[in-house]
């Protein structure tokens, strides 16, 4: 063991430079990750709910990054010094060993200083530093605005300042005293300290990677090198549009749009209002200046959409009922006096997706991580519309809005967001909620929108307050159904505490879920498994004035959400939404007998799921690899379950479909990539 030891230390001691730098700016970098962490974002709300969690695996990111980077300098180092002690005096070596040591340093230093401008970019924009955001504030005027932001921090104005004259010369300082400390004859205490990092590196992998993950927390963590290289290889690997390419997918798109809208009362636009963008489309005169919008705007309703975590199709009552006892009773009972969408999907996952999607009216992206690499992306939603004009909009979380990077979309649409440590149990959050609807919200003097998001339903299903360890033990397609059924019960609660008020009269409540969850089916049981009905059917519900009980079979899909609810409102202006009004006119004609028909509504359900994408359209729904023809599925509309792909006896229309997709995608990805 001895002589082990003696071999390492005898590889680390030209190094050992090296290995104290890399040291000195881990401490360095994790003061930095205390400062963004533990405090408030410039607009004085926390930049992170619960900062404990995000700090431990922010140390230990940084320390695994750091020590990669001491190796690929000590390999490259270690070459250069060979080569140059087969080829030239022992002088040399000492100057490469130089070299070597002040390339190593200035490295750190410029990552350290991009690490500080990444975090302010955090705070100030809510995503992360790229390529994307430098060219989208890359004029002058933005530096004076940045200036202005830290002058006005609400944390500690000109914080940013004192720390990037400050941090270089600390990060020396740590260094001498490092030095000093580890200058003893024999080296052992260097051995010790190397044999720590390696034992240190392994445990820090485990726990980031397998012990306490979460894709959301990496996401906002992840350090600046790793979002220059994704910028450099990962996300230039993408092909993008050419003009041609972008010209021929705008006409296919519309073109299609137009079809399953059914009539002429929208106009696609090239103004520059629009940025060039595809899906840009204004309201015709007539559509403006329509009664049914008119009699709508007067009434002025109030808004309450409930997006229930997890709320998978296959385990909600009345869209499945070979599955009884229902887990949902409450909703079930919703959906009967309600118009109920029975082939509803989202749009995207996870959370993130899914929500996004609802107030964008488009899916989410195919690649990016949207809520954390677009953040900087100007993109409205239904909810700027409802603010600009005069409602009240409250975004309520169960589920802290910081942790997937949500908190700061929700900032750009909301009035207010609300979200507390203390109300994470779909209990006391709806509980909570019901009382500021109706205490505050409902006396406000304006018409609201109150968004509410639950977690009780969240994978693995064992957050719901009262379950016992029986129920905790069962397989997780049981136990859904237990956490289910207690957030019905709670969204019970709510309901039932709100809707004996006059106001409640005049309010439309919207019920559906952020996205649905594979527990098996199609061979698939992992969010990045597939596209397949158990991630992407959905419950969806309008429950208001002037809404029939309907159990409709368009299919539809999230996007659709932002445009159906801005006709509730009596709204109509130009936007971005890829999707339909689900509840516009359809032509009728008259029968041999002189009764009315209505013409069947035509629907278009579209969705991104996670390297997978689906498309519903004509009475069939294509599942896909994105971007690839390695697994492509068809299926009946109607064939809830996915249990029979009709991809080779329906090849061609298989191929068409494919192809529209693909296309669709590409102009929903471009488009969340340039916003307005």
């Amino acid at each position: 063991m001895k002589n082990f030891i003696q071999k390492i230390a005898k590889f680390f001691e030209p190094s050992k430079n090296l290995v104290l730098i890399s040291l000195a700016f881990w401490v360095t970098h994790i003061l930095l990750r205390v400062m963004l962490l533990f405090r408030s974002n410039p607009y004085g709300f926390p930049f992170v709910s619960k900062p404990d969690w995000f700090i431990f695996h922010a140390v230990c990111i940084d320390f695994m990054w750091i020590c990669n980077a001491l190796v690929v300098f000590m390999v490259l180092g270690g070459i250069a010094a060979k080569i140059a002690s087969s080829r030239c005096a022992a002088s040399a070596i000492q100057k490469v060993a130089k070299v070597t040591t002040i390339a190593y340093t200035v490295f750190h230093s410029v990552i350290l200083l991009f690490t500080l401008l990444d975090n302010e970019v955090q705070r100030f924009l809510g995503g992360h530093l790229s390529f994307g955001l430098v060219d989208t504030y890359k004029d002058t005027s933005s530096i004076a605005m940045f200036y202005d932001y830290v002058a006005n921090d609400l944390s500690i104005p000109y914080l940013q300042f004192v720390v990037l004259v400050l941090m270089l010369p600390l990060t020396y300082g740590l260094y001498k005293l490092l030095s000093k400390h580890y200058r003893t004859p024999d080296g052992f205490r260097m051995k010790k300290s190397v044999i720590a990092m390696v034992i240190f590196y392994i445990a820090s992998y485990l726990f980031v990677y397998f012990i306490w993950t979460g894709n959301a927390r990496m996401a906002k963590l992840r350090p600046v090198v790793s979002l220059v290289y994704n910028d450099l290889f990962v996300a230039k690997s993408a092909a993008g549009l050419s003009e041609q390419e972008l010209a021929s997918y705008r006409t296919a798109y519309q073109n299609l749009w137009q079809r399953v809208e059914g009539d002429n009362l929208w106009k696609f636009s090239d103004d520059k209002e629009g940025h060039g963008l595809p899906l840009y489309r204004v309201p015709s005169a007539e559509l403006q200046n329509s009664e049914k919008l008119a009699a709508q705007r007067e009434m002025k309703p109030n808004f309450i959409l409930v997006l229930m975590e997890s709320h998978r199709g296959l385990n909600t009552g009345y869209m499945n009922p070979q599955i009884q006892p229902s887990p949902t009773p409450f909703l079930d009972s919703i959906a009967a006096n309600s118009h109920v969408w029975m082939r509803m999907h989202t749009s995207g996952v996870p959370t993130t997706g899914g929500v996004l999607s609802t107030h964008l009216g488009i899916p989410h992206h195919s690649r990016l991580s949207q809520a954390t690499d677009l953040a900087h992306v100007t993109l409205p939603s239904f909810v700027s519309v409802l603010t600009n004009n005069g409602y009240s909009t409250h975004y309520m979380s169960a589920a802290d809005p910081a942790w997937d990077n949500l908190g700061v979309w929700m900032a750009k649409w909301y009035t207010a967001e609300h979200y507390s440590r203390e109300r994470e149990d779909d209990s006391t959050f709806m509980e909570h909620a019901a009382q500021y609807v109706r205490d505050t919200l409902s006396k406000a003097g304006k018409p609201f929108l109150a968004t509410l998001m639950t977690r009780s339903n969240h994978y693995p299903f064992n957050f719901a307050a009262g379950m016992t360890d029986e129920q905790k033990a069962r397989p997780l397609q049981e136990r859904i159904n237990v956490t289910m059924n207690y957030a019905d019960r709670q969204l019970a609660h709510f309901i039932r505490s709100i809707q004996n008020e006059e106001w409640y009269k005049n309010t439309y409540v919207i019920i559906m879920a952020d996205h649905g969850f594979p527990l098996g089916e199609n061979g698939v049981s992992t969010m990045n498994g597939g596209g397949f009905s158990n991630i992407s059917w959905i419950p969806f519900i309008i429950h208001g004035k002037g809404l029939e009980p309907v159990h409709d079979t368009t299919t539809a899909a999230q996007i659709d959400i932002a445009p159906t609810i801005l006709e509730l409102a009596g709204f109509a202006v130009p936007n971005i939404f890829m999707g339909h009004n689900l509840l516009r006119d359809t032509e009728t004609t008259l029968n041999a007998d002189s009764t009315i028909v209505k013409k069947e509504l035509a629907g278009l359900s579209l969705g991104a799921y996670s390297g997978y994408s689906a498309l519903g359209l004509d009475k069939y729904r294509v599942v896909s690899k994105t971007n690839s023809n390695d697994e492509v599925y068809l299926f009946d509309d109607g064939d809830m379950r996915q249990e029979h792909d009709l991809a080779k006896t329906e090849a061609e229309r298989t191929a068409k479909m494919h192809a529209t997709l693909d296309t669709l995608i590409k102009i929903s990805d471009y488009s969340l990539e340039h916003g307005l």
